[in-house]
């Protein structure tokens, strides 16, 4: 099989497991939204929000060190996986403990405060399921993640359904998270242990020492993302009220569900840039090329798309009490797109050993968005966060251009390619203008049509593109 061939096998099984969990995700987060209503769903939204931050301080950057470390040598797959398991459970630990600092110190309800304490040991035990995960991803075995996703999907839509049906208060809507996040780490260390490595769990001091020098890079990193992505709602939660923060998160859920396309695609890539970065300097350049160039083609319509029938969307899926969304939505799109243009910039430079770099340039956007929260949230509320997370990310993106760009010479290439998307997007837009009253669901299927004849048109489609294609279908 041919490197082409598993990065489209890999991506199937991944993609799967990620339009599974988008397509029930969607189902059960909008019936939690409607049922709970904008009150309810910001409390909980607050707690998911505020427990991936302190979160992460059970995880400083070993999952990504072990995809990156284990592709290239999966005989240390034992030893990575055994002491890192031992060092999560001391920053479990710290984790709840630093929750419940701050908990006595805000002055949040008994029932807010009891959910993030749920919520918390969920997020605890996802950070071990990542352990396992790493191992699945590094050996390119992407079928055990995807069924992970699955698993974890299919658990909460019954759960939530089942919740609703009983007429269950908000407590019991957090439970759930935890009951699913424990089911599907026992799924992943059962498989890994049956399927791959067993762990040698030791404490090995100096490999620890090694260990956490090298991943802090990737955990700054983390932190200074999960920043600037997440500390709106909890700054909302505080400054605006509860409601704010469930018609901010209403968008938000939306913005979240679009990641899965560059999340699957970069996954992929990951473990493929970290190989050829040490065997083949001109298949890296063609893989981060082409990476941008399709999430490039496929953010642009989306952007254009959201924008202009984002009053439909929110109606159609949240109902009229969800009307205060549209604003955020049509903001908020464009971190989005941004986002799809900033994963394959950030997962070459992780991949290539230049995360310390990386890391500056996230810690620029961490500051530059607590500073535009401050400001915009008071005057602007909901929106004034989602324009501070627009901007941060425009910022952060053109940080990591223009840096591999004075190494490796490629902004001319993906300037082409996003000018020529645009070119096409205009054309989508004046369809959906034109047509705007139609079928939501048509408008659409047919809008893309015309998104991808207008690039054809303008030569969006390279011979090297429909090769690679074909390469694809080749069994």
């Amino acid at each position: 099989m041919t490197t082409v061939q598993n990065i489209a096998k890999n991506s199937l099984f991944l993609l799967a497991g990620q339009v599974t969990g988008i397509v029930f995700g969607f189902f059960y987060f909008v019936s939690m939204a409607r049922y709970l209503g904008a009150e309810d769903l910001g409390i909980l939204s607050f707690a998911l929000s505020l427990t991936i931050i302190i979160g992460l301080l059970g995880d400083i950057g070993f999952s990504s060190l072990m995809i990156r470390e284990l592709s290239r040598n999966q005989s240390l797959a034992p030893k990575y996986t055994g002491n890192i398991f031992l060092m999560k459970l001391l920053l479990a630990i710290i984790t709840f403990g630093a929750i419940a600092i701050i908990m006595n110190f805000l002055d949040y309800s008994e029932n807010a405060i009891e959910v993030v304490y749920i919520i918390t040991i969920s997020n605890i035990f996802t950070n071990f399921t990542n352990i396992f995960y790493s191992v699945f991803q590094a050996f390119e075995r992407f079928e055990y993640l995807s069924i992970g996703m699955i698993l974890n999907s299919v658990l909460m839509l019954i759960g939530i359904f089942f919740a609703i049906g009983q007429n269950f208060g908000l407590i019991y809507f957090a439970f759930i998270y935890l009951i699913v996040n424990a089911i599907v780490l026992a799924y992943s260390f059962f498989f890994c242990l049956r399927k791959f490595i067993v762990p040698v769990f030791e404490i090995d001091w100096i490999f620890w020492k090694k260990t956490i020098s090298e991943s802090l890079p990737f955990w700054l990193n983390a932190v200074f993302v999960t920043i600037y992505f997440r500390i709106d709602m909890v700054m909302l939660s505080a400054i605006t009220g509860d409601s704010a923060v469930g018609w901010y998160a209403a968008s938000y859920r939306l913005i979240d569900a679009l990641g899965f396309i560059p999340a699957v695609l970069m996954g992929i890539m990951y473990p493929v840039f970290s190989k050829f970065h040490i065997n083949s300097k001109d298949n890296l350049e063609f893989a981060f090329k082409k990476s941008f160039k399709i999430l490039t083609i496929i953010a642009i319509p989306i952007g254009i798309g959201t924008t202009i029938l984002a009053e439909r969307i929110i109606i159609l899926i949240y109902g009229v009490q969800y009307s205060p969304s549209v604003d955020a939505l049509r903001i908020l799109i464009w971190a989005s797109v941004l986002s799809f243009f900033n994963y394959t910039p950030a997962t070459y430079l992780t991949s290539t050993n230049r995360q310390r770099t990386l890391m500056i340039f996230t810690f620029i956007g961490a500051i530059l968005n607590l500073v535009l929260n401050f400001i915009l949230i008071p005057r602007f509320s909901y929106n004034g966060a989602a324009v501070a997370t627009v901007f941060t990310e425009f910022v952060v993106g053109m940080l990591m251009v223009f840096n591999i760009h004075k190494s490796e010479n490629l902004l001319s290439s993906l300037m082409n390619i996003t000018f020529k998307s645009l070119i096409a997007g205009v054309i989508m837009a004046a369809f959906l203008l034109v047509f705007h009253d139609y079928i939501l669901i048509l408008l659409i299927l047919f809008a893309a049509i015309v998104y991808f004849i207008a690039l054809y048109i303008v030569n969006g489609f390279e011979e090297e593109d429909i090769s690679l294609f074909k390469q694809i279908l080749e069994r």
